[in-house]
């Protein structure tokens, strides 16, 4: 059990932070925690997996073939396998990444 996601990870200027809590849940499908800076970025990336992606504080706007949404504090969404897509912070954001088959 994880009392406090927001605990476990903290900001840092000009870098995004990351915390795999894959084994730490005893599960086999990846689990990560970050934490965005304003401003920056992840670009273009894809996975064999699907995610979900829940913002648990700050507000991110993500692309995804050519369709663009705004998340904020609590939204959740999901990103199909192999769709490319594009992460940006518009405020300090954490967020929650669960990849699923």
């Amino acid at each position: 059990m994880i009392a406090n996601l927001l605990e476990l990870i903290r900001y840092h200027d000009g870098q995004i932070a990351s915390r795999s809590l894959t084994k730490r849940l005893a599960l086999d499908n990846p689990v990560t925690l970050y934490a965005i800076p304003a401003g920056e970025s992840i670009s273009h990336e894809s996975s064999s997996l699907t995610k979900l992606i829940q913002v648990l504080e700050g507000s991110l706007r993500v692309e995804i073939a050519g369709e663009t949404y705004c998340l904020n504090d609590s939204a959740l969404m999901s990103i199909p396998a192999n769709q490319r897509h594009h992460l940006y912070a518009l405020k300090d954001t954490k967020l929650l990444q669960i990849e699923v088959p």
